[in-house]
């Protein structure tokens, strides 16, 4: 899923976005970010914390394309504002490549949970026959740690990239803003 087969790389946040979106788009160039992202940091050092890996991909790696993928997680802004808060300081900075905000909104559980009544159906570690309903902005991580079975705890590295890689991108985008956004973000 790129753009006319144009390389795209990828900027995340920690250990289980990173699992989980290299397995499920091996295609992308995917690093880890070494920088503040909490929901404490400031907006203009979480760009300023990326421009080594956005230098990275730009020029080491020839990607035409970055995106900066964040947690949402608990920041006082709202998820459109923080997304132009971002925005307007990666236009400051004028990149050599064209670089993009995609927040999780609130992290990217909720992207697995955006198709959680096909998961329940299909992965013996979750409840079974589960409804699906909306979990975009919630705390994405303590729901689905609500929804294993008993005996078994959520790990983000080992549960995630299995769950993203099963959840039906074409459902779950109409269930979460966020991960329809990153998506778009993507093949635009």
């Amino acid at each position: 899923m790129t753009n006319n087969n144009k390389k795209i790389g990828i900027i995340v946040d920690g250990h289980g976005d990173f699992h989980s979106i290299k397995k499920r788009f091996s295609q992308l160039k995917v690093l880890k970010s070494d920088g503040p992202r909490g929901h404490n940091a400031l907006i203009k050092d979480i760009i300023f914390k990326a421009k080594k890996q956005i230098k990275i991909l730009s020029m080491g790696y020839k990607c035409h394309k970055v995106i900066l993928l964040l947690d949402m997680e608990e920041r006082e802004e709202t998820y459109d504002n923080l997304l132009i808060l971002l925005q307007n300081e990666v236009e400051k900075n004028r990149f050599d490549c064209n670089v993009n905000i995609v927040i999780a909104n609130k992290m990217i559980e909720n992207w697995y949970l955006a198709d959680i009544e096909f998961l329940s159906n299909n992965c013996s570690f979750l409840k079974d026959r589960l409804r699906q309903k909306s979990y975009e902005g919630k705390h994405g991580k303590k729901e689905i740690k609500k929804l294993f079975k008993k005996n078994t705890n959520y790990n983000e590295v080992e549960h995630g990239p299995k769950l993203f890689l099963m959840i039906r991108l074409e459902v779950a985008r109409k269930n979460s803003i966020s991960l329809n956004h990153f998506l778009e973000t993507l093949i635009s």
